[in-house]
């Protein structure tokens, strides 16, 4: 069993439901694909906080805390979904996210 957490764009939080990720760690499809034979057990799901996204970090501690192993920036940080521009942020974000919190982190979900 694989354990993850979850970070989405604030800004994309208002619009989109996140039923896409969902989706894709239901089939094991997108950056997913890699885990569609493990259980998924979601540890936790919250947005950057706005940017530049360095709000989200002590959540994300919190969900390191509670076990997760592997922090996923949904595809709105990475993509222009569901509108343009994508998170200028989103590579420092992960960046940050490794070096403070010493976890992996995976750029997108679907």
């Amino acid at each position: 069993m694989v354990k993850i957490g979850l970070v989405r764009c604030e800004i994309a939080s208002r619009s989109c439901p996140g039923t896409s990720c969902f989706k894709a760690i239901k089939n094991g499809t997108g950056t997913l694909e890699e885990f569609k034979d493990e259980e998924i057990d979601i540890i936790g799901m919250v947005t950057c906080g706005g940017c530049p996204g360095r709000d989200s970090i002590r959540q994300i501690r919190e969900m390191i805390r509670r076990g997760a192993e592997v922090i996923f920036l949904c595809t709105c940080m990475i993509k222009p979904i569901p509108n343009p521009p994508k998170c200028p942020y989103a590579e420092e974000l992960a960046e940050a996210i490794r070096d403070i919190c010493d976890v992996r982190v995976i750029m997108g979900t679907h």
